[in-house]
């Protein structure tokens, strides 16, 4: 408990730096992404004993950290495009050293976690207004799902949720993280634009309590399917750099299930004007 406790006032300062900082020089949020990207990308290759070899890691590092910056400026379908080539040319020049598995592992889940945690940067660009807003509401809520979802579990759970995939988790810290979840979206949807913009935002608190609804699902969803990875894989955390947490796709794996969500939703139904 006291090392979540001690990531959490380390991280959170951090955030809110990016936020500040974003609001004057937006890169800073493509920036911030793409280094969420990068040791993401880096922790799962890592997991899956692919660091050694260079053919595929260094290409899937290197796009991990440039889809994100050159997303802004419009090139991410060639970045994309090139990534693809350079993958698929790797297995034919070095086929006696990796495999089409060593291939479709590390591609797959390169491709996946990029572009889904860079659709916090295709948010900031279109609603660039909101940027700081949407960008913590992209990063929290999931969070807030965890949170509820941790403190009710230890105190009220019972009955287990998936015990083949993750033996913690439960049904009734499932319930707790969507009640708490919504609670929170809400709180913060009416804060946070108080916090960043010195004035209360219009906020549709409908749209709010269905998107963080919708969205706390989502997230159990992603921490699930990264945990069947990981048991597939016999280890118990990507990394160990966030104390109590793990690593930074431990952290992120719901975010790459919400933030797509959030921009699909607020594109036909805006929270904030």
């Amino acid at each position: 408990m006291g090392k979540r406790f001690l990531a959490a006032a380390i991280g959170v300062p951090m955030i809110f730096a990016v936020v500040f900082l974003g609001k004057t020089m937006p890169i800073f949020f493509d920036i911030a992404v793409a280094i969420i990207c990068v040791v993401s990308v880096g922790e799962f290759v890592s997991a899956v004993k692919g660091l050694k070899l260079l053919y595929l890691s260094i290409p899937s590092l290197v796009f991990a950290a440039a889809y994100p910056m050159l997303l802004t400026y419009g090139y991410e379908m060639i970045t994309c495009f090139v990534y693809s080539g350079v993958m698929l040319s790797m297995i034919v020049f070095f086929h006696k050293k990796i495999t089409y598995k060593d291939l479709a592992y590390i591609y797959a889940m390169t491709i996946i976690i990029t572009v889904a945690l860079s659709t916090i940067v295709m948010i900031k660009n279109l609603y660039t207004p909101f940027a700081s807003f949407y960008f913590l509401i992209a990063l929290g809520m999931p969070w807030m799902a965890d949170i509820g979802a941790f403190f009710a579990g230890t105190f009220l759970g019972k009955h287990k949720l998936c015990p083949e995939i993750s033996p913690k988790k439960t049904v009734e810290g499932a319930v707790g993280g969507v009640l708490f979840c919504i609670g929170a979206t809400c709180f913060l949807s009416w804060l946070l634009p108080i916090i960043v913009y010195g004035s209360p935002a219009e906020v549709n608190y409908v749209y709010v309590v269905c998107m963080s609804f919708i969205g706390s699902f989502l997230s159990i969803i992603g921490d699930l399917s990264f945990s069947i990875v990981k048991r597939n894989f016999n280890i118990k955390d990507y990394g160990s750099i966030l104390p109590g947490h793990g690593g930074f796709l431990d952290r992120f794996d719901s975010v790459i299930f919400v933030s797509p969500f959030i921009l699909v939703f607020i594109t036909y139904f805006p929270i904030a004007g």
